[in-house]
């Protein structure tokens, strides 16, 4: 007797993931395109974004790229434009575009501090507007924005990096309270230090740091991007269907609290 295959959770949802060549952001594509759902690749690097929905599409899931600078004021025209193209609809958004520069405020320029906050605070103003229409005209859907950890605790010299972070925390309260009765839900997540090819890269360029996170996070290690991934996914998901203007912190224990190594002997 032949049986019915069951629905994947997010069979017919099609997410735009922004930063979605690498790192966090592929891994969300992924994510997302394994518990069902139809992905648009967006990236600024073409080959990149490409190379995502090439290994969807591989997987046997749905998937079409768009190249996105998420700093130019059309930033999201092509992305919605594939997603609606191609399956009419866009269901959900990940915010996942972002950039770092260490820098103490009296050793960057106006145009350093400009280029972090509107790659990573702007950005997320620029897409969700853009997508935000498009939710509401398939009766609601999700956003899920990328903060990181230095928008609940400043990091010294990245100045800049955590004003943006902080700022897309509140951004991400205001904008849940601003469309729930669209049913739009809009929450954040808060990665640690986790295992990007940009962390690989500096942690190549300069040896020595690897243990690094062993005085930083109760969990000593990195996080793995699919880490990151699986609560974003989540998130955006019907099994957080009531969880709106949250931020979630996917550290490791980075953000829980102090830790005085004196009290072990105590």
């Amino acid at each position: 007797m032949l049986t019915s295959i069951p629905e994947l959770p997010l069979s017919g949802r099609t997410a735009i993931v922004t930063a979605a060549g690498a790192g966090i952001g592929r891994a969300i594509a992924l994510e997302w395109a394994a518990q069902g759902g139809i992905v648009v690749a967006a990236d600024l690097h073409a080959d990149s974004a490409e190379a995502t929905a090439r290994s969807i599409r591989q997987a046997r899931g749905e998937s079409v790229w768009a190249t996105v600078d998420v700093t130019a004021p059309d930033a999201m025209s092509q992305a919605v434009a594939a997603a609606l193209d191609s399956y009419g609809r866009v269901d959900a958004l990940f915010n996942v575009a972002g950039a770092s520069l260490p820098r103490r405020v009296d050793e960057m320029d106006d145009t350093d501090w400009y280029r972090m906050i509107d790659i990573n605070l702007t950005s997320v103003y620029r897409c969700s507007k853009a997508v935000i229409p498009e939710l509401r005209r398939a009766g609601g859907g999700s956003i899920v924005n990328v903060s990181s950890t230095a928008g609940l605790l400043a990091e010294n010299r990245c100045a800049a990096y955590s004003a943006a972070k902080g700022g897309v925390l509140l951004l991400t309260k205001n904008m849940a309270m601003d469309y729930a009765a669209d049913s739009i839900r809009v929450n954040a997540i808060c990665p640690g230090s986790t295992m990007t090819p940009r962390i690989r890269e500096y942690l190549d360029r300069v040896p020595g740091h690897d243990s690094m996170i062993d005085g930083l996070c109760p969990m000593k290690r990195f996080a793995e991007p699919a880490e990151i991934a699986r609560p974003a996914v989540f998130l955006a998901s019907d099994a957080a269907s009531y969880i709106t203007g949250a931020v979630l912190a996917v550290d490791g224990g980075l953000t829980a609290g102090k830790h005085f190594a004196i009290f072990e002997d105590a």
